[in-house]
């Protein structure tokens, strides 16, 4: 069966074909890791070490300890309210180490006011609704993980449309690289 562009343009006016949405890619405007522990690091405790400028990101639960990334974002210009806002999904980059078996991906909100280069365990404490999950493996790439509402609360809440995620892992340590590298965690913002 053959449709002509008028079939095609009569059925997207009358709602039964979706109109495709347009797609906005931002990258991370800030990134940290984030280490919950109770151990010490020679005269400081390690919980309260800054990891905001390193080259990599790291998640982790393992031994009593919570290594998580912390990701700031500010959606693209042109977004005129949450209610344009179709779906946003947060990409992660390849690892650069990954455990070889299977891991889960969490991604939750945080709370967006953190400095990059003091943010610590005492200074930014892991509190959001949970977003969305994936299931990754060894050093494949990632699928995208669902962060749709909190990109819709950022239109609703931030003056500038920024928001931040964290990024937990299920198990061992998993090592992303950090925009230091120029290879940052990614922000798809779909709209209609």
């Amino acid at each position: 069966m053959k449709f002509s562009a008028s079939v095609v343009i009569s059925l997207l006016a009358c709602g039964v074909v979706p109109a495709v949405a347009d797609m906005k890619t931002v990258g991370a405007t800030k990134d940290a890791t984030v280490v919950y522990n109770l151990i010490q690091c020679g005269d400081t405790p390690c919980a309260l070490i800054n990891h905001g400028m390193e080259p990599t990101l790291s998640a982790s639960q393992q031994n009593g300890e919570a290594v998580r990334i912390l990701l700031g974002f500010t959606l693209p210009a042109g977004i005129s309210s949450s209610d344009s806002i179709a779906s946003c999904q947060l990409q992660m980059q390849r690892p650069v180490q990954g455990p070889s078996e299977q891991y889960g991906l969490t991604a939750s909100q945080a709370l967006g006011s953190w400095d990059q280069a003091t943010v610590n365990g005492l200074t930014s404490l892991p509190t959001g609704k949970v977003l969305g999950s994936v299931q990754a493996t060894g050093n494949e790439r990632p699928n995208a993980i669902d962060v749709t509402d909190a990109c819709k609360d950022a239109m609703n809440g931030s003056s500038d449309g920024s928001f931040s995620l964290w990024v937990d892992t299920s198990g061992p340590t998993v090592m992303f690289p950090s925009m230091k590298t120029g290879a940052a965690s990614m922000l798809r913002v779909f709209t209609n």
